[in-house]
């Protein structure tokens, strides 16, 4: 699905969280690379923590922000007629399908956050297959992260609750 004035995207929900009760586990990481993939590798996470050793402070938490226009889905369509980037019908999410993705990087190029603070990311190895928070568009529970965080640090909010 693409945007325009005549094809509104429905609103996403996003997760929220609070860095002064991460615990800075990283359980989330794990969780999220396990049920997407099947294998625990956090490099493989549609979240991530980052935990700096040598400066103290809260961690850096990094997951998509699931923009009401997101440039990622744009640039996606831009470049390929069967639109790796896609919508969510029931959930409004925006995500990578694996299985079109062509690894062309557009979408990680268009987002806003990145490079600073990217939240797409590429599989180093061949294919090159782009991958985001999903908000685990497939659970009808919601996103597993959320689900998991021992320090409640993490919260889904739906699409009718998030700020205007």
């Amino acid at each position: 699905m693409t945007p325009g004035p005549l094809n509104p995207l429905p609103r996403a929900g996003v997760i929220a969280y609070d860095v002064t009760a991460c615990l800075g586990c990283r359980e989330c990481e794990v969780a999220c690379s396990l049920g997407h993939t099947g294998e625990c590798n956090p490099e493989l996470s549609r979240i991530r923590i980052d935990l700096d050793d040598f400066t103290p402070g809260y961690p850096d938490i990094r997951v998509c922000k699931q923009c009401d226009w997101p440039a990622c889905l744009l640039a996606c369509a831009a470049r390929w007629p069967d639109q790796p980037m896609r919508v969510d019908e029931r959930t409004g999410a925006r995500y990578v399908d694996a299985d079109l993705c062509h690894g062309c990087g557009a979408c990680v190029t268009a987002c806003p956050l990145t490079p600073e603070r990217p939240v797409i990311f590429q599989q180093a190895e061949r294919p090159r297959i782009a991958f985001q928070c999903d908000l685990c568009h497939e659970r009808d529970t919601g996103p597993l992260c959320v689900a998991v965080c021992p320090g409640q640090a993490l919260t889904y909010l739906p699409a009718e609750e998030r700020r205007a």
